[in-house]
């Protein structure tokens, strides 16, 4: 069984890539991001339940990551303070569980929301992710057998380290 917010990421993700392919999904991505107020607050990191917690993390990032067409643009921080709140929140506990998949996409996530590497959390995310880089240049476990888990952590952390000069600021959706 999946929970709500796994099915809202994939919504999000699904929608997206249909709008822009001119393939209507069931819903256009205007429709899915509506739900996006519904899905807050997000989980907190109880000790039993990861996959709610990761679940949340990831429908937040993947919230700003279509909003923001993938890096495209910057976006006002108060159009996603509480995906704001949440993730920078959460970034000290992804660095120190050495998970550099999702510090990636806390630092592109908090990036598109307006923090920079002068600015502490982002830093020290710069930082975990530089030095735990393996010796071939990816991040995660080298020796994986699911391609997945193998080039994920190196695109989120890649994204993560990623300096943009984004050329206009997106204006919060209408909820």
């Amino acid at each position: 069984m999946r929970n709500r917010y796994d099915l809202y990421q994939d919504a999000l993700i699904a929608s997206y890539r249909g709008d822009r392919t001119g393939i209507t999904l069931g819903a256009h991505y205007v429709d899915v991001l509506q739900w996006l107020p519904a899905m807050r607050p997000y989980p907190t990191r109880p000790p039993a339940d990861d996959d709610s917690y990761y679940a949340g993390i990831y429908a937040a990032t993947h919230s700003i990551y279509t909003y923001d067409d993938y890096s495209m643009f910057r976006i006002t921080r108060r159009c996603f303070l509480p995906e704001f709140e949440h993730l920078k929140a959460n970034l000290r506990q992804a660095i120190a569980e050495q998970d550099a998949e999702t510090v990636g996409e806390y630092l592109d996530s908090l990036g598109a929301l307006g923090l920079t590497r002068a600015d502490a959390p982002i830093e020290s995310g710069f930082e975990y992710l530089l030095s735990s880089q393996n010796s071939d240049g990816s991040w995660g476990d080298s020796q994986e057998k699911d391609p997945y888990a193998r080039y994920h952590p190196t695109w989120t952390a890649i994204d993560g380290l990623r300096e943009y000069r984004w050329k206009r600021v997106r204006p919060c959706p209408s909820w």
